[in-house]
């Protein structure tokens, strides 16, 4: 039916032309059915101003995951916008860790990397922009920009990375515990939420499962070790089992021999006594 739509397919057509347009079509769909199960974190929780947005003679997207990995040019923006709303909703405060990108979830958290230093930062993205000037992928509030050393400067060649477990466990986090579009938070931003229960909870988590590891390769060095010891036990008893051996055979030579040497003795005393006139004859 969609072929007969687009005049694609027709009872008096040529089929070729209908066949390569269905076998376009269903290459398409598969690359988009493949490309939405590739990514494991879908954005399920809160998500302000997920819906396509005309501007600057451009329509913008945004995502439906997590998932995001691009280098490009990061500015910061401060007074201009210091007080105003932002898009998700809340008051922007230029000195908060927070930033602005075009098509992530709101909200996001992502580590943004200077590439001319290489220092990170870990960043709350909770509003749209930049959208000024091309190139730029990311606007940084005035403290993360002094974070990464490229406040005087203005701009700064910087790979953005999401962190989708953290993203996924803090939108999860807004709809259980302030409603479904994260807007009851008793006067919370979603930055100090995220500083004060997600993120300590995930540093926590990381922390356990780096501790268990730890944990679990020591009781293995340990387990090595008893093992390594009672080889060694085994082999000294053996070595020993064997020295006793050999010390007893060695004993018992020794007493056989002097044994020996005595009836020997014996003999010649008696074979002397016997035969005195020959012991004095000369």
């Amino acid at each position: 039916m969609l072929l007969r739509t687009l005049g694609l397919l027709h009872p008096r057509q040529n089929t070729r032309k209908a066949t390569v347009a269905r076998v376009g079509l269903s290459i398409v769909l598969l690359l988009v059915f493949t490309r939405c199960s590739t990514h494991k974190y879908p954005v399920e929780g809160v998500s302000r101003s997920s819906k396509a947005y005309y501007l600057r003679g451009q329509w913008h997207y945004p995502q439906k995951y997590y998932d995001y990995n691009k280098v490009g040019l990061a500015s910061w923006y401060g007074p201009n916008c210091h007080g105003k709303q932002k898009a998700q909703g809340e008051i922007y405060d230029q000195y908060a860790m927070t930033a602005a990108h075009k098509t992530l979830p709101l909200p996001t958290i992502a580590k943004v990397t200077n590439l001319e230093n290489n220092k990170s930062v870990v960043v709350m993205v909770d509003d749209r922009g930049p959208y000024k000037y091309k190139g730029r992928i990311i606007d940084l509030s005035i403290s993360a920009a002094k974070e990464l050393g490229m406040y005087s400067k203005g701009i700064a060649k910087v790979r953005v990375q999401s962190l989708p477990p953290e993203s996924h466990a803090f939108s999860m986090y807004l709809k259980n515990h302030c409603g479904k579009l994260g807007n009851k938070t008793n006067g919370q931003s979603w930055e100090d939420i995220y500083r004060q229960n997600v993120g300590a909870q995930a540093r926590y988590k990381n922390l356990t499962n780096i501790c268990s590891k730890v944990h679990e390769s020591n009781m293995v060095a340990v387990s090595n070790a008893q093992n390594i010891r009672q080889q060694n036990v085994c082999s000294s008893d053996n070595t020993r089992s064997k020295n006793n051996t050999t010390k007893r055979k060695n004993n018992t030579k020794k007493k056989y021999s002097s044994v020996k040497q005595c009836i020997q003795l014996r003999i010649q005393q008696k074979h002397k006594g016997a035969h005195p006139q020959k012991r004095y004859a000369s």
